[in-house]
C-alpha cells in the first residue's frame, strides 16, 4: 500500500507540470519550457482547497495530493515565489526556509496520514454497525 501511495504522490507531483504543455498549446518539450507565466496547477491556493476538503472529508488520497502539491509549490517557490490566486504572489522563498519546510512536511505528514486512516476506519465501522 505504501508503494502505491508513493507512486500516486509522485505521479501527482509530476502532473502538476502538465500545465506548461497546456499553456504552450503543444506537446513539444521545448515549447512547454518556453511558455511564459505560471500555469493553473502552479496556484498554491489549490493546497488550501485540498486542505479544506480534507478537513470535511478525511481521506488519505487527499493528504497525498496535499503533500505532492505542497512540495512542488515549495520547490518552485524558491525560484519564483508562491502564487495565491486571486490574492497575488509572495517573494521568493529563501532556500533555508524551503529546506525547513520540506523537513517539516515529511515529519508532519505521517502523523496526519495515521490520524486520517483512524478516522476513515472509525467511520467505516460506524457505517457497518447501522
Amino acid at each position: 500500500s505504501s508503494g502505491i501511495n508513493a507512486e500516486y504522490g509522485g505521479t501527482a507531483a509530476c502532473l502538476i507540470d502538465s500545465d506548461h504543455f497546456i499553456s504552450a498549446g503543444s506537446l513539444d518539450f521545448q515549447d512547454a519550457i518556453a511558455a511564459h507565466g505560471r500555469g493553473m496547477f502552479h496556484n498554491s491556493s489549490i493546497v488550501l482547497l485540498l486542505g479544506l476538503f480534507h478537513y470535511f472529508t478525511p481521506h488519505n488520497s487527499l493528504l497525498i495530493l496535499i503533500v505532492a502539491f505542497s512540495s512542488h509549490q515549495l520547490r518552485d517557490g524558491v525560484r519564483r515565489g508562491l502564487v495565491f490566486f486571486p490574492l497575488g504572489h509572495t517573494a521568493r522563498i529563501p532556500y533555508p526556509l524551503y529546506l525547513a519546510s520540506m523537513a517539516l512536511l515529511t515529519l508532519i505528514f505521517p502523523k496526519f496520514l495515521l490520524s486520517s486512516l483512524r478516522t476513515i476506519q472509525r467511520d467505516s465501522l460506524l457505517v457497518k454497525t447501522f
